[in-house]
This record gives C-alpha cells, structure tokens and sequence, in this order.
C-alpha cells in the first residue's frame, strides 16, 4: 500500500500543478492572421446579377492600439490586449473570401464600390484553469456607384476556450467572429439589391 502512494503522488501533484489556475496575468499581444473559420454554408448564395467594380476596406478604429482585455476570474485587475499586424489586409481578405462564397463576382464595368470600414474590435479573456474567449467585430459597410446607395453596421460574434493566453485561440476567436460579420453583409437583401442596380 504504502509504495502505491508513492508511485501515485508525483503523477498526482503534476496534475494539480497542470489543473491549477495561473496566479497572474500581463498585457498581452498577439499577430492578426487571416484564416477562414465560419463554413461555407454561412454565405447565401446571391443572385447572378450582384457584382462589385471596387473593394475599398479600412480600419475607422478611434484607437488602433487595444482590441480587449483578459483578467482572473476570481480577481479585479484588468490587463489591455493588443493586436499587431496589417488590420486592412486581415479586413480585405475576409471580404473577398465572403464575396466569392456568396458567389458575387469582381466585375469592373459594374462601376459599384463595396466599402468595408472596421468600425470596432472587442476581446475578453477569462481566465480560470483555462480561458474563454468572447470576439466581437463590427463593420461598417456600404455600396455606391452606379446609381446604388446602400449602406448598414454588421457585426458578428465568436466564442473560444483552450488555453491562456494563446494566439492561436484569440485568432480563431476574432477570425470567426470577422466571418460572421462579412456572412452578415452578404447575406442581406438590401447589399445584394443595391449590387444588382
């Protein structure tokens, strides 16, 4: 009995050590990176007449710097969390992913321009054993030329849960929740209806 404790009890006290909660978290910075995440059975497919000439995207952000914050669950303190990377590229390539999904093709006689602005980005880390992480992206989007005028706010969310402090999962969280926003744009009816004027 006695030596069946002592194989048992490192194996035991590795486990707490993995399972326990950190004790302290810092600011953190992770890289923006494009990978798609939503299906695509999110896109509706538009009508064969939707088309775009221009694909205008940019970051409207009034601070550029902060995209959320992570804290214990048991604990006050709140730690800001930053993104690097080109936001207008990680914008642009979840657009044209959502466009070509829903089947609305770059045609330049169609004299229209699809907007895009990043209008906010919203992070929150908790973490206890491991974390879970809420992604909020919202755009402002728009279509003008060629006698369209349409414009509206979309957002999409995205929850995660894997370890603290991962780029990864903050990635997948906020490439999710960019997905559902551009699937929001394309799947409106007034987008596809301004696109085919």
């Amino acid at each position: 009995m006695k030596r069946t404790i002592l194989v048992f009890t490192p194996i035991v006290l590795l486990a707490a050590a993995i399972g326990c909660a950190p004790s302290q978290l810092t600011a953190y910075t992770f890289p923006l990176h494009y990978s798609p995440i939503a299906s695509m059975g999110e896109y509706s497919a538009a009508r064969d007449c939707a088309g775009y000439g221009d694909l205008v995207v940019a970051d409207a952000r009034a601070d550029k710097s902060k995209v959320g914050v992570r804290y214990l669950e048991q604990g006050s303190s709140r730690y800001d969390v930053m993104a690097d990377g080109d936001v207008e590229a990680w914008l642009r390539q979840a657009a044209e992913r959502a466009l070509s999904a829903a089947g609305i093709e770059n045609d330049a006689s169609s004299g229209k321009t699809v907007t895009v602005k990043l209008a906010s980005i919203v992070t929150d880390e908790a973490v206890y054993r491991r974390a879970e992480y809420d992604g909020r992206v919202v755009v402002d989007a728009a279509v003008s030329g060629g006698g369209a005028s349409w414009s509206a706010k979309k957002d999409g969310f995205s929850e995660n849960y894997g370890y603290a402090g991962s780029a990864e999962n903050y990635q997948e969280t906020l490439n999710h929740a960019l997905d559902r926003a551009m699937a929001a744009m394309v799947n409106d009816s007034g987008f596809v209806d301004a696109l085919c004027k």
